[in-house]
């Protein structure tokens, strides 16, 4: 497994791409907005008809209000339809694309903090994807109407006035030049934006993670002014971009007002006669000048939208180039995972781990370096070293989170593209902070078993040595907990944790710092305990801070990413409970 480059390509590829799929989807969607085009000009023929019979003071017939409003309703029906299709589609792609991106960030684990801050990459799952929406159900479809549309109303017109179809078709092009020209910058500022929200997600998130820190460093004023103050940012590019908007719009109304003027002038003095070449001569009736002033609007109606679009193309454009690399980025895909994690249906006995010729990160200066390492089944080892030793590396290298070079085999199977969703399935892992949701003691057990019966709760539960006090409680397992584990000691939320890693009944146990912020009797007693639950599981326990217990078999050693020591001196080690706090 080796480190991927860069996926290539630009975020426009990658609309594309997105797209592709969908073409027949798209094409279906514009079709009831083809279709209504000829409802609008029949539309607009009877309306120039009405007109003229009111002009001239005769009666009209009352079949052409009839089929009037036929074509009105028949129009409004095709257009509604065309908005539902869209926005079905738009629905639809986006969730692909979040779950898409919900994959990558399970399959990366750990590394998702190279692609930004937790806060950072939920902006991007959610806001980000959402600003795809314009361009899939309006830009996307609009590319064909503007090509269809304008056809079909200079066809009508040039029925009747061909040099009228001529100014029509000379001034077209006006409008989708100045709408690239404005819609350059305005992508500009949609990326700019989009990366400012990002970052303000990034620290909301951030600070309230931080916050019962904040609350006794007695900062919450300054976090506070630092959310100000990048509010105030966000506002003003929101107007930057909003600004650019209007600018493009009016530009794009101005050419085509004056375009429409020049139609209408050239009408209104071919029924004066007042035309150079038409001297004292009637060039049109006055149906027919009518006719084509009511449908000069409408020709330029699908080149404005796309205008208006246009800004929907940036700012799809701008969230893909934010979130692109994420997307591309070539994991183990999160098809196969689906398939792969349903191959364990039941607990395995403990794993044998074995690594051979490993390289993690540049040569020159790894992050880890193994030669030769067994771990036997059932094993349970310290994992000591400096801080930047490569400790969690060499977890996260078990996990498959990282790539590297060299064989690492389990139980046989060796861990590879295919195999890691397998393997992965029997890890279960628990690091310094437990990962803790607001709300109940069930709610939070249920996260690594949804289908777990209240006795299998209790039993994890009084294992962990958390059932006697949650006994006492009213609410029992409905006991309520806040963010970060409000409501629950550090070592409570650590039993949790634990209770948790106990219902999902996986082999391999990898501990990342469990013990780091607890008291040293906490920390002591949750040793105690972990050596009573962890029997019959293979237990690499990362710490710094614990010097190797008689219960565990041996110590691995870490510097600088290279494994220096293998200490297996289990009866001298029973001598050094302790802890270097």
């Amino acid at each position: 497994m080796r480190a991927q480059a860069e996926p290539a390509g630009t975020a426009t590829d990658l609309l594309r791409q997105l797209l592709r799929p969908h073409r027949a989807v798209v094409q279906l969607i514009a079709l009831p907005g083809i279709f209504s085009v000829p409802l609008l000009i029949a539309q607009m023929w009877y309306l120039a008809k009405i007109a003229a019979a009111l002009l001239a003071k005769s009666p009209f017939a009352g079949t052409d209000v009839f089929l009037l409003a036929l074509c009105w309703f028949g129009r409004t029906a095709l257009l509604l339809a065309k908005d539902d299709i869209a926005q079905h589609l738009s629905r639809k792609l986006r969730c692909q694309v979040r779950q898409h991106l919900l994959a990558q960030l399970a399959a990366l684990g750990p590394l998702r903090s190279r692609f930004g801050s937790d806060g950072a990459l939920s902006t991007l799952v959610t806001e980000q994807v959402d600003a795809l929406d314009g361009y899939i159900s309006r830009y996307a479809p609009q590319q064909i109407l503007v090509l269809a549309a304008p056809l079909f109303i200079l066809l009508a017109v040039a029925f009747h006035s061909i040099f009228a179809a001529l100014l029509l078709l000379l001034t077209a092009p006006l409008v989708p030049l100045f709408m690239v020209l404005v819609g350059r910058e305005a992508s500009k500022a949609s990326q700019q934006q989009l990366q400012l929200l990002s970052r303000m997600g990034g620290r909301l998130y951030d600070f309230l993670q931080g916050l019962p820190l904040l609350k006794r460093l007695s900062a919450t004023d300054i976090a506070a002014a630092h959310l100000e103050h990048a509010a105030g940012q966000y506002q003003q590019g929101s107007m930057k971009v909003l600004r650019l908007a209007f600018l493009s719009t009016a530009v794009l109304e101005l050419f085509t007002s004056v375009a429409i003027a020049l139609v209408a002038l050239y009408l209104g003095l071919g029924l004066l006669g007042e035309l150079p070449w038409h001297k004292a001569q009637l060039l049109l009736p006055y149906q027919s000048a009518l006719f084509i002033l009511l449908l000069c609007p409408e020709f330029y109606q699908p080149l404005r939208q796309l205008g208006t679009d246009y800004h929907a193309r940036a700012q799809a454009i701008a969230a893909c180039t934010e979130f692109r690399v994420l997307y591309q980025a070539e994991h183990n895909s999160p098809q196969k995972a689906a398939t792969q994690v349903s191959l364990v249906t039941s607990p395995v006995q403990a794993a044998e781990l074995n690594f051979h010729h490993i390289l993690v990160g540049d040569a020159s200066s790894p992050r880890l370096r193994i030669n030769e390492l067994s771990i036997k089944a059932g094993e349970q080892l310290l994992i000591s070293g400096p801080s930047g030793s490569g400790k969690s590396t060499f977890l996260q290298l078990i996990a498959g989170f990282v790539p590297f070079e060299g064989e690492v085999m389990v139980d046989g199977i060796r861990l590879n593209a295919s195999s890691i969703y397998q393997l992965r399935n029997q890890i279960g892992y628990l690091q310094q902070q437990a990962e803790l949701l607001p709300g109940t003691i069930a709610d939070n057990l249920k996260l690594a078993k949804t289908d777990a019966t209240t006795e299998e709760m209790q039993l994890v539960l009084t294992q962990v040595e958390l059932w006697d006090f949650l006994s006492r409680q009213p609410e029992g397992l409905d006991y309520q907990i806040g963010d970060l584990g409000a409501g629950l000691s550090g070592g409570q939320q650590q039993r949790l944790a634990l209770a948790r890693l106990l219902l999902q009944q996986k082999s391999i146990w990898l501990l990342d710092e469990p013990f780091a912020e607890l008291d040293e009797d906490t920390s002591q007693r949750l040793s105690a305990l972990l050596q009573r639950i962890s029997q019959g599981k293979t237990l690499l326990l990362v710490s710094h801070q614990l010097v190797q217990p008689g219960w565990l078999s041996r110590t691995l050693s870490f510097e600088q990413g290279r494994l220096v020591d293998r200490e297996q001196s289990t009866e001298d080690s029973t001598q050094q409970q302790r802890w270097n706090c």
